[in-house]
């Protein structure tokens, strides 16, 4: 049995991988607020440690040797853990509610509305948007609780394979429609319906690709997407003042509308797309999760969206 009498610091990692970010011991020394003849003890002190050379020393500066960049993505992996770790413990006395989504402007409005009725001295609140594929990761990592999101009905045995590998569960909350978001800038603007051989002719704006997105619906129907965003803020504004279009869904119909889109339904795709939470099966709900599950399913009923 091998046995590891290591005494690798933190401090040495923050120091490896600010070299590395900036190929320079003197711009890493400036970051970390130190001087250059430090930052270079401590990365000798390292490479002892580890008994490899991480850097070659060049007359522009430092370069990742090969067991540098084979060491590279482990250390920004373990400092970021470590950081983890001391945000975990630093939450430890307070009311935590983590949430992960699909980018929504209608969850933004209705979990600000749930933070200040419910609001106390020890609440904390974490909220990120990302694709349904990182979301499931960061859910089953514990990284967060709920995970929310609208899946297509054509891709629930895909999302269903990816839960039971993760020891994840999906609750459907409401069914919806596949709708053309336009702005008032569009002459559909005041649209009711179009029908699917209308979206040839638009030019639109979509999210980054996700394996789950709701566009993949119209499979054999083409359109144009001439922009493409990871941005939610982007996306509002381009909807707001060009003639762009949006595919995409909703689940509350008037309350928390926070912009006034054209929300037009693609005729053929209604109750094509279903909206739930991914939560870890292995743990009960806590009190924070509970609370705002129950807003969330008031906020539904009172809006009139349909049942799952």
């Amino acid at each position: 049995m091998l046995l590891y009498n290591r005494t690798m610091t933190i401090n040495q990692l923050e120091y490896f991988l600010a070299c590395a970010r900036h190929a320079s011991l003197t711009k890493a020394a400036e970051e970390l607020y130190t001087t250059q003849p430090h930052v270079s003890m401590v990365i000798k002190s390292l490479e002892k440690e580890l008994g490899v050379v991480l850097f070659n020393r060049t007359a522009r500066g430092v370069e990742l040797t090969r067991d540098g960049r084979r060491i590279y993505p482990y250390a920004a992996n373990a400092l970021k853990n470590t950081r983890l770790i001391f945000s975990a413990c630093q939450e430890g006395g307070q009311k935590s509610l983590r949430i992960a989504t699909n980018p929504s402007s209608h969850m933004t409005a209705l979990l600000a509305e749930h933070y200040r009725k419910y609001q106390t001295d020890d609440y904390f609140l974490q909220y990120t948007e990302c694709t349904i594929e990182d979301m499931l990761t960061l859910v089953a990592d514990q990284e967060y609780d709920l995970g929310f999101l609208f899946v297509p009905e054509h891709k629930k045995p895909a999302l269903f394979q990816m839960l039971k590998r993760r020891r994840l569960g999906f609750t459907p909350l409401c069914t919806a429609d596949l709708v053309l978001y336009v702005g008032p800038e569009n002459p559909l603007y005041k649209t009711a319906f179009v029908t699917p051989d209308t979206l040839s002719d638009l030019h639109f704006i979509q999210l980054e690709d996700d394996f789950f997105a709701v566009e993949d619906l119209l499979q054999g129907i083409p359109f144009r997407q001439v922009v493409k965003t990871n941005s939610s803020h982007m996306m509002i504004h381009m909807l707001e003042h060009t003639d762009l279009c949006n595919l995409g869904s909703f689940w509350l119909r008037d309350m928390f509308r926070q912009h006034d889109f054209g929300r037009i339904t693609v005729k053929g795709f209604e109750g094509q797309v279903s909206f739930g939470y991914v939560r870890r099966c292995t743990q009960p709900l806590s009190a924070q999760e509970r609370a705002f599950l129950e807003f969330l399913q008031r906020a539904i009923r009172q809006d009139g969206a349909a049942d799952p």
